[in-house]
Parts: structure tokens; C-alpha cells; sequence
């Protein structure tokens, strides 16, 4: 019975089949016109992906219609994708001329190429007065685009005459004028279009561009708003959108409403399509080719369509100038950047590129060269020694670069700021202090460098001169704000108090709008413990600046500091009754420690009831309580919450690439740590490759039982660009990988970071590992004054002391047993530690503790029984 059913389904199906066939050979036509007409109507809704889809089925029909071909040319236009329009119409040039000129001469223009859509319209001779006329305007805007604004603007005014509201034309000659600096005339030809035609986005956007140029900004930002109004509806991002938003935000920027511009910048981000990355790329890959020609027109497109993109606009000036540009290709850097003839500026391009992409090694050395075939310019000196600093290889290299620098240009004193940084990092106070003396004798008002040299001058004793440079500021430049803000926080250091705060308290009369004295003020109340002095200067300071959470957060620590967490957050909502400027923050605040609490109910109301989606720190504790529901959704085994929450924390802190990997680490927990090197993947051509995602994928190889892996790819880095962070993965990793390199691996961390306790634990770890006693105990010893209560320090201290000094191993064990009392590698140490010093029956207990923790250790059972026996 079954079989026949499925018998007689195919038969039928077959029959089905056969007669669409044949129906659709009767009707090819008429069903390819249904498409057309169909995407006419998306088109009309703005659904241009439905009628691009429709076209291109019309396509399939009837693939040798040419006036599909050219439906589906003027759309790819209408959404601003004249490459593939030109891509597309080329090749029907030759057959169908006078259908497809006048559109391929419009994608060419749009793409730059005016010589092109010359040659395109030279071929092309209408009979229609229309065509006539579109050509004339067409070839109108060849002439201005060729340099040429008043033949330009001629030609369009002979359209003009013929046709006094021909949109296109009047567009034109208002670009023309506007060519001619004659802003003016071009709001004028506007304006007359606009009061016989009215309202249309294109004049809009260009009637307020001229009043723009003519610094009438308000009444750009009434016409540009207009605009919005009337621009049509797409599930694409129009370039007229992209156009009016764009210089709406310019606008509202430059009339100082920076909420305003903001908005409209997000609008901007939102849709900033990979169109530009993608085309990018392949200017990088004509290059590469050779094809200077090809990737200039492209580039120059690119402009065109994406005037305010900084990244085209460096490429397409590196290009002119026989540069690399910013790429993402080793071979535009190394092969088309010449370190002996390549201007500074666009060194410093690649230079960044390369250090963007993890190569600080390639970029010093290009910048190596460069400085060695112009031992001269203080900029490439400058660049090198910079980076060369903070290479652990070639500091030394760093240090001569910019000392030379220097004695080219003495004026430079940040070199002389990044050259005393480095020297006091090393402890080399009086090389440090040179270079800031001569910064203050060269510059004094270089704030930064001098707050670094009196903050030095006190943190090494060196009152009487830092008392000195005080009164050098105070008399020469008594007039000058930040002169008084250093003399005052001087003066609180040297212990004159009460002179410090009556600078500041004048400091902040005269400049009430200034935030950095009343911190300053804030700072000192609070280091002399008058905290209620303190908060309420705080507050004052986040007061003028409500958008800046940070001195809030202060008050917030310092109230925090006298209160419990509850009421912190009880005083935090008061305050946002109290102070509506700061009611933001201060639920943001109330609502991150109550996260933090795991309260995530009260978190989510207290965000609930104030929407403020403007608010940073809202958004960002929105994100947090999404990215911590999406942990507690995942250990639910609840992926499909847990994702959701996951993308929702991404969407509110688009830039936080921690929350970017949360999708990651909920692949790798769901399916495995194969599936989720894709999702990293994604990341990365969002982020591009950094630290923080090597890492990520080191661990996914590792999961995955490939640790070989992980050892290369962390080892690669390390040699790319020596990040401080890779060495706990690294030395990890290399225990199994790279023996011979772990001492190595962990010498250069405890140099790199001296006050870091996780780098000498892992050092000591070592030691004691290659049984490096005394090594061992000497790098435990300064762990534990970095970290007295580090229970692994004091343990393992203990357990190499115990026959050395059994006194001290048992003072270390028991510190380390009332910190970790419950820990059975401690219990062990200790007892074992007594068993030696002869306590045996106390010995005897802690042993029998740390072998009930773990009654499956043999070393544990073992020592017990020696202790017994020595009972």
C-alpha cells in the first residue's frame, strides 16, 4: 500500500514537472516580465534585496534581455554600487549602445572614471529629447569632474534653458558653483528648484551643503533635518542617507551639540558596511599586481562614495605618493614601502599598520633603515627610538635614536618624558631626572613632562629641588592654570597643606568650570581622611561634566570605604533624587554593585527604570548584566539564552572585545573547541589579531588536545611582538613543548614586570621544579614581599627550608595553613615540616587531615606512616 502511494506521488510529480516545463516555455516572456514588475514595487517600498532577487529571476528567463540587464544596472546605482552596474553593462556596450550608454557613463561617473563615461557617450547618439538632454547632463558633470567647474556649470544652464526643472542639471551646476567657491549662487539655483518642485533629499542635502560652505550652520541643520524627512525608505543604506547623516553630524559637531552629532555618528557606525573593507582589499590586491592605475580609480570611487572614510582618503594619498597605505598585507608594507625614499608621514602609516597587525619586529625594522639612510630627520629618529624602547632587544637602540634626536632638536621634550619613563622603570633615577631637567629648562609649560619630573623629584627624596621647580612655576607662570594646579599638589606633598588647599580653593574660584583642581582638592581631603570634604568636591567635579562617570565612581569609593555596599547604593539613589545631572551614573553605579553582589534582579530594575541608552555607563553595565546572564544560561546548558544574552551585551558595548568572545567560549562549552575557532575567526576580522584573541585560540588548540599547536601559535607572537601577557600561556605551554626555554621565559618576566607576584611565583615554580634550591627560596623571598599571604609562595618555602631551617620552614607552613586551612598539599607540608622539628603527634594529626582531603594520595599515606613510626 505504501510502496504504490510513493509510486503514484513521483508519477504525478513527474506529470508536474513536465507540464511547468512546457508552460514555461509558452510563457517565458510574460513570467519574466511578473519579476520585473514585482521588483519595480520592491523598489518603490525600498525592499531592494527583493528586487535585486526578482530582477536577476527575470534574468534567468530571459537572459538575453537587455532591458533587464539595464533594470537591474540602475538599481545596483540606486543603491550606490556603480562597480558592479559598469561590471555588469560592459560587456553589452558593443551590441546595445543606445540602451546602455547613458547608465554606464552614470556608473562611471560615480566610480570617478570620467574619461570612461566620456568614451561611454561619445558612442551614444540619442533621438529622444529626453536622452538628449540626460546626455547633456551627463556630459556636463564629465566636464566638471575633469577640473573644468565653469564650462561645467555652462553646460548645465544649456540643459537649463531647455528644461528649467531638470533635477539632475540643477544638482549639477549647484555642484559646479559650488566647485567655484560660489556657495551662494548655488543656494540660490537650489532654492528656486526647491520652491517649483518642492522637497526632494538630493537638493536637500545639497542646499545644505552650500549653506554649509557659507558657515550657516543653523540653517544647514534645519535643511539637512529636513532631508531626513523625505529620504526614502530602504532595507539598504542609501548613499543620500549616508550623505545627509553625515554632514548632519559635521554640523551638529561644529556647533558645538555633540549629543546630536553623536546620534547621528552611531547612525554612521551602525551602517558602516564592509563595502569599504572588502574594496580595500582589492585595491591591495591590484597593487600587489601592479595595477597602480586600477587601484588609484578604485580608491578614487571609494572617495567618492565615502568622503569622511580617513582610512581611504591615507590609502589614496599613499598610493599618490608611492606609498603603502594601511593594509592588512605584509607584501604592501615590506615590498612597496622604501625605507630610504618613502615620506615620514606615510612611514609612520605602515609603521602603525604593522604594529596593529602584531609586527613590531618588521616595523622596526623598517624604521631601522630609515633611520640609518636619513641619520637626520628627527621624525624617523623619533619613531624608531620610541618603539625601540619598548623592545626588551633593542632599548638600547631606542636610547641612542632619541638621544640623537634630541641633539638635532632640543625642543622635543616628550622624547626627553618617554626617555625618563623608561630610565625610571629601571630604577636609573638620576638618568631619568637629567632628561627631565633639561625638558624644564628647554620647555617648562610642557605640563606633562613636568608633572612627571616634580612627581619623580618627590618619590626620590629630592625635596629641596622639587621645591625649587614649585617656585620657578609660581613666579614665571603664576597666570598660567596648570602651573598653579603642579605648585599646588607640590606643596601637599612637601607637607604644606594648608598652603595646597588654599591654591586650589582659589584655583577653583577662578576657574569654576575646570574639573582638575576640584579632583586635585577631592584627592587631598581624603588623604588626610576627610572624607565628607572629599565626596562632596567629588561630587562638585562630576557635576560639571555629568557625562564622565569617573569622579562619581571616586565619591562612590570613598563613601564606600566608611559603608557597607548597601549603603553605597542606598546614598547613590538619594544622590540621583538630589542631583538630576548625575542620575545616570549614579543608577549605572547603584546597578553595577548590585551585580557585583550576583543580585541581578535588583541590578536589572534599578537599569530598567532609567532607559538612558545614551548613557555610557549604563550601556556598559546593561552589557555586564547581559554577559553574566549569558554565563549563568550557559552553566544552565541553556545555549540558546545563553547566546541571546551573549549578542545582546555585544550590541550595547559593540567595541568591548571581551564581550566579543563571549560567543567563543559558548561554542567551545556547547559543541566543542573545533567549532568554535570559526566564531574566533569572526572576531578577528572584526578586532583584527590581538593578544587577547591569540590567547583565546592557544586555549582552544589546547582543549582540543593539540598543545603543539598552541606552542607555535604562542611562540610565533611572542617572537612578532613580545606582549608581557603571552608569558603565562607561554610558560605553560612550553613545560611540555619547550623545556629548555621555560628559564628563559620566566627570567624575562620577573624583568619585564619587577613588581609582579604571578611572575616570580612562576619563576620560583621553576626553580624548585629544576631543583634550583636556592634559587628557589631567593625568589620565593621576594614574592612574599610583594605578596606576604601568597599560600603557595609560603608553602613551597616551607618545604625547602625544612631541613635548612626548620624553625622558619615551620613559622612559613603555619601562616600558610591559617590562610588555606583546609587544603591537603599545605597539611602535608605543615605536619611533615613538624615530623622534622620533632612535634611528631601534632604531625601526626595534620597528616591524618590532609589524607582525609585526599585519601587517595600515596605520598600523603606514605609520610603518615613515617610520622607513626616515629611516634
Amino acid at each position: 500500500m505504501t510502496m504504490k502511494r510513493k509510486l503514484f506521488v513521483a508519477s504525478a510529480l513527474t506529470i508536474a514537472l513536465l507540464s511547468a516545463t512546457g508552460c514555461s516555455r509558452e510563457n517565458t516572456e510574460q513570467v519574466a516580465q511578473q519579476h520585473i514588475d514585482r521588483a519595480e514595487t520592491f523598489a518603490n517600498q525600498g525592499q531592494y534585496r527583493s528586487a535585486l532577487l526578482e530582477i536577476r529571476n527575470a534574468l534567468q528567463k530571459e537572459p538575453g534581455n537587455a532591458e533587464h540587464v539595464k533594470t537591474l544596472a540602475e538599481t545596483y546605482i540606486r543603491i550606490g554600487a556603480s562597480r558592479e552596474a559598469a561590471e555588469l553593462l560592459e560587456p553589452w556596450m558593443a551590441d546595445y549602445a543606445d540602451t546602455m550608454a547613458l547608465t554606464l557613463a552614470q556608473a562611471y561617473i560615480m566610480q570617478g572614471k570620467h574619461l570612461s563615461a566620456r568614451d561611454t557617450l561619445n558612442q551614444y547618439a540619442p533621438t529622444e529629447q529626453a536622452e538628449q538632454l540626460d546626455k547633456q547632463t551627463l556630459q556636463a558633470e564629465v566636464l566638471r569632474r575633469s577640473g573644468q567647474p565653469d564650462a561645467a556649470a555652462e553646460a548645465f544652464r544649456s540643459v537649463l534653458n531647455t528644461s528649467p526643472d531638470h533635477r539632475e542639471a540643477t544638482q549639477g551646476l549647484a555642484r559646479a558653483l559650488l566647485d567655484s567657491n560660489a556657495a551662494a549662487a548655488a543656494q540660490s539655483t537650489l532654492e528656486q528648484w526647491r520652491e517649483r518642485n518642492g522637497e526632494h533629499p538630493e537638493v536637500l542635502y545639497l542646499l545644505g551643503l552650500s549653506q554649509y560652505r557659507q558657515g550657516r550652520l543653523e540653517a544647514a541643520t534645519e535643511t539637512l533635518t529636513t532631508a531626513t524627512t523625505v529620504l526614502p525608505t530602504a532595507d539598504v543604506f542609501l548613499p543620500i542617507r549616508r550623505n545627509v547623516v553625515s554632514l548632519l553630524s559635521r554640523t551638529f559637531t561644529e556647533r558645538g551639540m555633540i549629543t546630536e552629532a553623536a546620534i547621528y555618528n552611531r547612525i554612521l557606525a551602525e551602517n558602516s558596511s564592509s563595502e569599504v573593507r572588502d574594496r580595500a582589499e582589492a585595491v591591495v590586491e591590484a597593487i600587489n599586481r601592479g595595477e597602480i592605475d586600477s587601484a588609484r580609480a578604485m580608491l578614487e570611487e571609494l572617495m567618492l562614495q565615502f568622503p569622511d572614510d580617513d582610512r581611504v582618503a591615507m590609502m589614496l594619498g599613499a598610493l599618490q605618493l608611492q606609498t603603502g597605505e594601511r593594509g592588512q598585507v605584509d607584501q604592501l608594507l615590506v615590498d612597496r614601502i622604501d625605507a630610504e625614499t618613502t615620506p615620514t608621514p606615510f612611514l609612520r602609516a605602515a609603521a602603525v599598520a604593522q604594529i596593529d597587525q602584531g609586527k613590531r619586529d618588521e616595523a622596526l625594522q623598517v624604521l631601522a633603515r630609515a633611520a640609518e639612510a636619513r641619520p637626520n630627520d628627527v621624525d624617523i629618529l623619533a619613531m624608531y627610538g620610541v618603539l625601540a624602547l619598548a623592545s626588551v632587544e633593542h632599548h638600547q637602540q631606542g636610547i641612542a635614536s632619541l638621544n640623537k634626536a634630541l641633539t638635532l632638536d632640543p625642543s622635543r621634550t616628550r622624547l626627553r618624558l618617554a626617555l625618563a619613563q623608561h630610565h625610571a622603570s629601571r630604577d636609573q633615577q638620576e638618568q631619568a631626572l637629567g632628561h627631565l631637567r633639561k625638558a624644564f629648562t628647554e620647555l617648562p609649560t610642557d605640563w606633562p613632562t613636568t608633572n612627571f619630573y616634580l612627581s619623580l623629584l618627590l618619590e626620590t627624596g629630592a625635596t629641596n629641588e622639587a621645591e625649587e621647580i614649585k617656585q620657578a612655576l609660581i613666579n614665571g607662570y603664576g597666570n598660567e592654570r596648570q602651573a598653579v594646579l603642579l605648585a599646588s599638589l607640590t606643596d601637599f606633598r612637601l607637607g604644606n597643606e594648608a598652603a595646597a588647599i588654599n591654591r586650589l580653593q582659589r584655583l577653583t574660584q577662578a576657574h569654576p568650570d575646570w574639573q582638575a583642581p576640584l579632583i586635585s582638592l577631592a584627592t587631598i581631603h581624603q588623604r588626610r581622611g576627610e572624607n565628607a570634604q572629599a565626596i562632596d568636591v567629588m561630587i562638585k567635579a562630576a557635576v560639571l561634566n555629568p557625562d564622565n562617570p569617573v569622579p562619581l565612581q571616586q565619591a562612590g569609593r570613598v563613601y564606600a570605604s566608611e559603608h557597607t555596599p548597601d549603603e553605597v547604593v542606598d546614598w547613590l539613589l538619594s544622590l540621583r533624587d538630589k542631583q538630576p545631572e548625575l542620575s545616570a551614573n549614579a543608577t549605572g553605579l547603584a546597578a553595577l554593585i548590585r551585580l557585583q553582589q550576583q543580585r541581578r534582579d535588583e541590578a536589572r530594575t534599578l537599569l530598567q527604570n532609567h532607559p538612558a541608552q545614551d548613557n555610557r555607563l549604563i550601556n556598559s553595565v546593561n552589557a555586564q548584566l547581559k554577559a553574566s546572564e549569558s554565563q549563568e544560561a550557559a552553566q544552565a546548558q541553556d545555549w540558546r539564552t545563553a547566546k541571546a544574552r551573549a549578542q545582546e551585551a555585544v550590541s550595547l558595548d559593540p567595541g568591548n572585545l571581551n564581550f566579543a568572545l563571549i560567543p567563543v567560549t559558548l561554542a567551545a562549552l556547547e559543541k566543542g573547541p573545533q567549532h568554535a575557532f570559526p566564531v574566533l575567526d569572526d572576531v578577528e576580522s572584526v578586532f583584527g589579531q590581538r593578544t587577547e584573541t591569540v590567547l583565546v585560540r592557544a586555549r582552544l588548540h589546547q582543549a582540543n588536545d593539540d598543545r603543539r599547536a598552541a606552542w607555535v601559535l604562542l611562540e610565533s607572537q611572542w617572537s612578532a611582538n613580545d606582549d608581557i601577557r603571552l608569558l603565562p600561556a607561554l610558560i605553560g605551554i612550553a613545560t611540555t613543548e619547550a623545556p629548555e626555554q621555560v628559564d628563559s621565559f620566566t627570567r624575562t618576566w620577573v624583568e619585564r614586570q619587577p613588581e609582579s607576584p604571578a611572575a616570580f611565583l612562576a619563576r620560583a615554580n621553576h626553580q624548585m621544579a629544576q631543583q634550583d634550591d636556592e634559587g628557589a627560596i631567593a625568589t620565593y623571598e621576594r614574592l612574599l614581599t610583594l605578596q606576604p599571604t601568597n599560600v603557595v609562595a609560603l608553602n613551597n618555602m616551607a618545604w625547602l627550608l625544612r631541613e635548612r631551617n626548620n624553625n622558619r620552614a615551620q613559622e612559613l607552613a603555619a601562616r600558610a595553613n591559617d590562610i588555606a586551612p583546609n587544603t591537603a598539599a599545605i597539611l602535608d607540608t605543615y605536619g611533615w615540616v613538624l615530623h622534622l622539628g620533632g612535634q611528631h603527634q601534632r604531625a601526626k594529626e595534620l597528616i591524618e587531615r590532609a589524607l582525609e582531603l585526599e585519601p587517595g594520595s600515596t605520598e600523603i599515606r606514605e609520610n603518615l606512616e613515617k610520622v607513626k613510626q616515629a611516634l
